[in-house]
């Protein structure tokens, strides 16, 4: 059976072996080959290539770290079982990676979560248009407590909007829900997430 190329219980240690590594993308396609013909050695280095962009966009999606490995790990393994399906002539490989990862960390949230569950509304005031703009600061674990008093399905359709570029006709068809749907549950975030950092706010004064 398959295993991670590079099993993670530290995330620090990956980020130390990553933010130093610049590689040309023919080393990236190198190593996409080898791992054609399961070579452990450019499996390695292909998951900590990726590491920390990868794992950030899990920790969007996930409760923890913890989450966050298991789905990064569950993500590089679909990867290696079906990195022959990746054709460089069709584009680069981090939008296919990326992809993956994300249908991934969707799959855990409907796996994991009893909480999940889809709102079908077929008739929904807008709120606004469809700009998602809250006051983040660069903070990662700042925004990822305010996105922790989101519902998991909401959470998901603020992630595939606000961050990795979906459109509601995008989200309609990934989750099977309705684009009115998928626009209720990011004016649902908004209303969350502005309420969560007025508190915030609050607290510090």
């Amino acid at each position: 059976m398959l295993q991670p190329a590079y099993n993670v219980t530290s995330c620090s240690i990956i980020f130390k072996d990553v933010r130093w590594m610049t590689i040309a993308d023919e080393n990236v396609l190198d190593w996409i080959d080898l791992c054609r013909h399961n070579d452990r050695a450019a499996q390695e280095k292909l998951y900590k290539y990726f590491f920390h962009d990868m794992f950030t966009l899990c920790r969007r999606y996930a409760n923890d770290q913890h989450e966050a490995l298991t789905i990064l790990n569950d993500g590089f393994l679909k990867v290696f079982s079906n990195i022959t399906d990746y054709n460089s002539r069709l584009g680069n490989f981090r939008p296919w990676l990326k992809t993956i990862i994300i249908n991934t960390a969707i799959d855990f949230t409907r796996r994991n979560k009893k909480e999940t569950y889809i709102i079908h509304i077929d008739q929904v005031q807008e709120q606004g248009d469809d700009d998602f703009r809250l006051a983040y600061s660069n903070n990662l674990e700042e925004i990822l407590r305010h996105f922790n008093v989101l519902p998991s399905v909401t959470r998901i359709v603020v992630n595939l909007f606000a961050f990795d570029g979906y459109t509601h006709k995008d989200i309609a068809q990934q989750l099977n829900i309705s684009e009115t749907t998928s626009r209720w549950h990011l004016a649902e975030a908004r209303k969350r997430l502005k309420s969560s950092m007025q508190f915030k706010q609050t607290k510090q004064v």
